[in-house]
């Protein structure tokens, strides 16, 4: 370790902690949520390449039939066949496909602009594996190099670099849109890990463990129109615990009654709040009148079980109400 001014450094820590990140980042590209994440990119991207194809598809066909068509450069196959198999196939397919508007040419025309439009489309928006993305581009540029070969095509020089050009930046966007796609989704995937904890942390007591007042508020209005059972907890003289062995000592009694809380009380149908300073509110929903009793007496034996090692027993008090409340304000008149 070295000194630079008031700045320490440790040799090797950077490292460790870039390996440790590229680890994380490894673990989410290869969980159930970033694949969650391509199926549904995946899903709206293709509905997309898909419609832009179809669209290209019904423009050809509507061109084909026009009165200012001309004779097609290879009239080898019925040049409306290309754009009906367009619109029946799949990307992949698509990608082959493309090669076949060399058929739909017209004379007089310039060679490659639907392929280059539709492989365009194609590369672009869908999310590709490594060697999925190769493929596609492969098996497009060998369809169209077979066709120009058989059909003994003439193709300028210029044009055949052109598209040799068209493939390799094809190969990029694929490239490229991978790698955007992955970070933008990791990014988000961070952002939704953090609001998520930040928004469990706004709702929770920090010595307890516990919901506190704010989600009691924001939770109101889930309690709406059903049997509730609402007990209020205080703790038994507490203040004399804090001035006779300290506040750490007080701390002591509300952390190990809210580690008991969540471990063996709180569920979907039973909530526990940190109401005041040595005050608990427990709302349950979906009880019995006598089930909801007969666990506050439980508690209640539990919770001196507890305390019995401490220099001076702790005790707590309940008082409860059940019934069934129609709004937020009967809840309230309820605690």
């Amino acid at each position: 370790m070295k000194e630079k001014g008031n700045k320490k450094t440790v040799h090797g820590l950077s490292w460790q902690f870039a390996d440790e990140k590229e680890a994380v980042y490894a673990d989410y590209l290869a969980s159930e949520a970033f694949a969650r994440e391509v199926a549904s990119n995946n899903l709206t991207m293709g509905i997309a390449v898909s419609s832009l194809i179809a669209v290209i598809g019904f423009l050809g066909i509507f061109e084909l039939n026009s009165d200012y068509a001309n004779t097609s450069v290879l009239p080898v196959i019925a040049s409306e066949w290309v754009y009906l198999f367009l619109l029946l196939a799949n990307l992949a397919v698509n990608a082959i496909l493309s090669g076949f508007t060399l058929y739909s040419t017209q004379e007089g025309s310039g060679y490659f602009f639907e392929l280059v439009l539709m492989m365009t489309v194609i590369c672009v928006f869908p999310y590709y594996k490594a060697g999925h993305g190769l493929s596609l581009v492969a098996l497009s540029l060998l369809m169209i190099s077979a066709i120009i070969l058989v059909n003994h095509v003439q193709v300028a020089w210029q044009d055949a670099y052109d598209l040799f050009l068209f493939y390799v930046i094809g190969q990029a966007c694929i490239v490229l849109r991978r790698y955007w796609f992955r970070q933008s989704s990791w990014y988000n995937y961070i952002l939704h890990q953090a609001n998520g904890t930040l928004f469990v942390s706004s709702r929770t007591d920090k010595l307890t463990g516990l919901y506190n007042r704010l989600a009691l508020r924001e939770d109101f209005p889930n309690y709406g129109k059903q049997e509730v059972g609402v007990a209020m907890i205080d703790l038994d003289d507490f203040k004399r615990f804090n001035d006779n062995y300290g506040h750490a000592y007080g701390d002591l009694v509300l952390t190990r009654l809210g580690r008991y809380l969540q471990k063996d009380w709180m569920n979907e149908h039973l909530r526990c709040y940190r109401y005041g300073g040595d005050e608990i509110l427990i709302i349950a929903s979906g009880l019995e009148d006598g089930d909801f009793v007969k666990k506050l007496q439980i508690f209640q034996a539990e919770y001196a079980k507890l305390n019995q090692q401490l220099e001076e027993p702790a005790t707590l008090s309940i008082g409860y109400a059940t019934g069934a409340v129609a709004n937020e304000e009967e809840l309230r008149k309820m605690i």
